[in-house]
This record gives C-alpha cells, sequence and structure tokens, in this order.
C-alpha cells in the first residue's frame, strides 16, 4: 500500500496487472517509438492482451502522451 492511499500517486504503478505492465513503461514506448493505436501498445509491450480490464487506462495513455514526439514545427524563410 503506497503510503499516500492513493495507488494512482505510486510510481512503477501497474496499468495492466495480468502482465506487470506498469504505467511508466507504457508511456515510454507510446513517447518513444511513436505508438498511436491500443493495438501498436499490445504488440510492443504485451499490455493489454490479457483480460482487456486496462484497455480504457491505456486509451488515456494514448490521448495524453501519442504526440509527445511530435518535431517541433520550424518555418524556413
Amino acid at each position: 500500500m503506497c503510503a499516500s492511499h492513493n495507488c494512482n500517486d505510486c510510481q512503477g504503478q501497474f496499468l495492466c496487472r495480468c502482465l506487470q505492465v506498469t504505467e511508466e513503461m507504457v508511456i515510454e514506448a507510446i513517447t518513444r517509438l511513436g505508438l498511436q493505436t491500443l493495438q501498436e501498445i499490445r504488440e510492443h509491450t504485451g499490455a493489454g492482451t490479457g483480460c482487456n480490464a486496462c484497455h480504457r487506462r491505456l486509451r488515456q495513455c494514448l490521448e495524453e502522451h501519442r504526440y509527445s514526439l511530435a518535431s517541433p514545427i520550424c518555418s524556413v524563410k
């Protein structure tokens, strides 16, 4: 149990309990690999391939982090 009693604040919290994939691992995969879909998360991390209970949270991670790799806009005159 977390000291704060709110496990949403814990680092290393399992996002996918079936395969013990942490939220940190999923976010890193999304940002480093530029993942865009739930299927890509499943292929690269294994998360979401068990009971499917984590799919809602996986989609939330995608919405929050999927464009983190976007290149900065450059304008050349």
